[in-house]
Formats: structure tokens, sequence, C-alpha cells
């Protein structure tokens, strides 16, 4: 049978012992209990394990002191092993101060306070169920992100294949350019011909009607300086072949002498239309206003005004002017003009194909552009292209008075005023960038910087402006929901 005074003794030794790794991370509680000594301040200085946890700081880094609020002043820990949940480390300020921080109640275990409940088992059961809540959103979020990743995918083989098509289009068209070109070039070649060949009909006519063909030299020459010297207007044409004729009157003469009595006689048809007209509204304006005085008067006397006539406006119709007959030189320079702007059907038709092939170049060459660009895009897509089929699509949300809004590479917009536009997306995609955007007055260009938290469904939230014109967001979207757990949460080494 032992003697009771060893048993003390040797009670007292264990509980000593286990004093000194009060609050100890297990690797170093091994160390501590093999040791007789203890290193500290660097290895400055070396003092008895009997001194740690003696609530006494004998150390200036507190190392001495981790079970204990001895050197709180200092960066020193209490470790909280929390078995069967998580550890954690608490300030040693904390321990045996009455309040339950660690779950198994290990920092209080020299409290005069009633002993800590065990709350670890609790806790990881609430942990374990949120976990699972948070891995099946986390789960319907990869899930989302694959139909993303898929979308994608399609999107870009369906643009390879329209820039191999509208690539084979383009070279069709640019050879149907070319040869609707060449035709447009024969066609204008035979209208220039054709319009030649009429002015030169029409000159002779004119010549001719001028008297031009019956003149000397002499009066030719004459005529040309004196043309040369005062022609303002055509009449002074006439005027000039005047002066140097000599014999009979040409066709033109004649036909100016007939068209000065066709003028007079037009002259003298319009006053005289002027005039019916003027009799016919004054008529008109009397007819008007005996009715209303007939209709005043059967008012003033309480009758009927069914009776009394309506104006008959057809009866005063005012007769249309004749049309000015033109002066015949007028005519006959016209007619040199339309000859000279002759066209042919063909030509135009060379002219029209010509116009509306190099359209459909244009607009290819549009269409090839944007594609290109989406292809070679120098923003990037991200991992697996996650964002190739996001692209145009915007998601806004309303924060305090403001509606704010951002477009996968496009713009950041808070109402109409500009946040940016989309930077290169880095590696990994945790966060979208708008920089560049409206100018602060007395202040930076406005940015937005939006943080990516994987969600299945896309929500913008968490809109702030920590600093002058720095905006930043939290975009909930399946985009962040990558494979790796470790990329959606926490992990924890210790359980």
């Amino acid at each position: 049978m032992m003697k009771p005074w060893l048993l003390v003794a040797l009670v007292a030794a264990c509980a000593a012992k286990d004093r000194f790794l009060h609050g100890l991370k297990p690797d170093v509680r091994a160390q501590v209990s093999a040791a007789s000594t203890l290193s500290c301040d660097s290895s400055t200085k070396t003092i008895p394990i009997a001194s740690v946890n003696d609530d006494y700081c004998d150390c200036r880094d507190g190392t001495d002191e981790p079970g204990t609020a001895a050197c709180s002043h200092t960066n020193v820990k209490f470790h909280c092993e929390n078995k069967g949940y998580f550890a954690k480390d608490i300030p040693t300020s904390r321990v045996n101060d009455g309040l339950c921080d660690c779950c198994d109640g290990s920092d209080e275990y020299h409290s005069n306070a009633a002993p800590c409940p065990q709350t670890c088992a609790d806790l990881r059961a609430e942990h374990d169920k949120k976990a699972q809540v948070e891995e099946l959103g986390r789960a319907a979020g990869r899930n989302a992100r694959a139909k993303i990743v898929a979308e994608s995918k399609l999107k870009k083989e369906e643009h390879f294949r329209k820039r191999t098509d509208l690539e084979i289009e383009k070279a069709a068209l640019d050879k149907a350019v070319d040869e609707a070109r060449a035709l447009k070039v024969h066609e204008e070649a035979l209208e220039v011909a054709a319009q030649k060949d009429a002015a030169r009909a029409t000159r002779t006519k004119v010549a001719t009607h001028l008297g031009l063909v019956d003149m000397s030299s002499e009066q030719l020459i004459e005529l040309i300086l004196d043309l040369a010297d005062k022609i303002y207007t055509k009449s002074d044409v006439l005027d000039a072949v005047r002066g140097v004729q000599t014999h009979d009157k040409s066709v033109l003469e004649q036909q100016e002498q007939a068209y000065v009595l066709t003028e007079a006689a037009h002259d003298k048809e319009v006053e005289r239309i002027k005039s019916l007209n003027a009799d016919l509204k004054q008529a008109k304006d009397a007819a008007q206003a005996a009715i209303d005085a007939a209709k005043k008067a059967k008012e003033d006397a309480g009758e009927s005004v069914d009776d009394v006539d309506v104006l008959d406006t057809a009866k005063y119709e005012p007769e249309a002017l004749p049309t000015k007959p033109e002066r015949p030189i007028v005519q006959l320079f016209r007619e040199l003009q339309a000859d000279q702007s002759i066209t042919r059907p063909e030509a135009s038709a060379a002219r029209d194909a010509l116009s509306s092939a190099e359209n459909k170049v244009r607009q290819i060459d549009l269409d090839l552009d944007t594609v290109t660009k989406n292809l070679e895009s120098s923003v990037g897509y991200g991992p697996d292209d996650v964002l190739y089929s996001l692209r145009d699509t915007c998601v806004e949300a309303t924060s305090g008075q403001y509606t704010y809004k951002m477009c996968f590479f496009g713009q950041a917009l808070q109402d109409h005023t500009s946040l940016g536009t989309m930077q290169p997306i880095e590696t990994p995609l945790t966060t979208i960038k708008f920089t560049g955007g409206a100018k602060c007055w007395n202040g930076p260009e406005r940015s937005f910087g939006v943080q990516l938290v994987c969600a299945e469904a896309v929500a913008l939230s968490g809109i702030e402006e920590p600093s002058t014109c720095v905006y930043t967001a939290t975009l909930e979207t399946p985009i962040a929901c990558v494979d790796a757990v470790a990329a959606a949460g926490t992990t924890h080494d210790e359980l």
C-alpha cells in the first residue's frame, strides 16, 4: 500500500508538470515536457522549466507565460486545443478571467468561477451543418459555372466558325468588287461616248439655230472675242450673235421673234385672269357678307337659319394662271445640257452593283473586326474561358440614391457617370477592376473594384466608397465557384 505522503507528492508533481503545459501548442508541449530549461528573448536568456507558467513574467517576449496573464502586455498567446473543434489562440489576458473563451474550457483551468461548459461538440455540429449548407451552395454554384463554361465553349466555337465563313465570303466579295469595278469602267466609257455623240449632234443644232454655220471666219472670231469679253447670260449669246450677223435672220432669231409675240400674249392672258380672279373674290366676299347678314337678321328675330342659303364656293373658284413660255435660247441650251448628262441604264446598273458590293465588303469587314476582337481579347476570359459567354452582359443594383451597373468587357456606371472600363483580369479570378472613369472634381479618376464570391445566383451588393471616388462592391456569381473547395472557403488542418 502506497504511503499517503508519497501519493500527495506524486499528485503535486503531476500538477506542477501540467502547469508547464498550459497554453502551449501540441508540438511545443512535447518539447517542454522533456526539457529542464527554456530559452527565451531570442535565445539570450535561459530559465528553469519550473519558471514556466509560474504567474511571473521572466522573459521580455512573454514566452515563459503562455498559460497565465503575467505577460499579457506582450504578444504571447494562449493556445486553445479545442478537441473536436478548431484550435485557436487567444490573448493571455483572457486566461483565468472567469470568462470561457475556449470551447474546451482550458483557458479557465485555475479560475474561481464555475467550470466552463464543454461546447466543442455542439460548435462542431453547428459548423458542420453550416458547412454542409455552404457546400451545397458551392456545388450548385459549380454546376452553374459548368453551364457557363459550356456556353462559353460553344460561343467561342461558333465565333471561330463565323470568322472562317466571313473570311470565305469576303474573298468572294473582293473578287465581285473587282469584277463590278471593271464592268463599271467599261459601261461608263460607253456612256461618255454616247454623251459626246449626243452633245455633238445638239451642238450642231445649236450652231444651226444660231446661224453660226453661215458665218465667215472673221465673224466667228469677232463673236468669240465678244463673248469672251461680256457673256454673263444666255441672252448675251444671242445679243453677241446679232452683233456680227449680216445675212438673213437665223432660225433662233425667227423663234425669238415668235417668242416675243407669244410672251406678250401670255402676259395679256395673265392680266386678264388676275382681273377675273379679283372680281370673283370680290363677288365671293359680297355673297358671303349677304349670307352672314341674313343669318344675323334671322337670329335677331329668333327665327331658324336653316333656310338661309349656303355659299356655293365652286362658283367663285379662281382660274389657274397659264405656264410661262420658255425662251427658245434657254430651251436650246437646256437640250444641250441634257444631252451631255445622258445616262445609260447599263452604266447606272454597273454603278449600283459596285456600290452594293462595296457596302457588303464594308459590313463584312465590320463583322470580321468584331468577331476577331472577341476571339483575341486583350482583357482575357479567365480559367476555362468562363467569361466568354458573359461578354456584353451587365449586372446592376441600387445603393442609396444611385443605380450601379457593371458590364463585362465594358463600362461600370454610377447612374450615367462612368466608373471606368474593365481591365485585364488577373489570375486567380477573384476580382474584376474598372479604371479610368470620369474624373472627380479636384480628385482622381473614378474606379470600381468588384470582389467575386461563389454563389449560384448573380447579385451585385455591398457597394461602398472607401476613399474619394474609389468604389468597391461584391459580386455573387457562379464564375467564382471553382472545383477546389479551398478556393471557396477557409480550410482547417487541426480537426
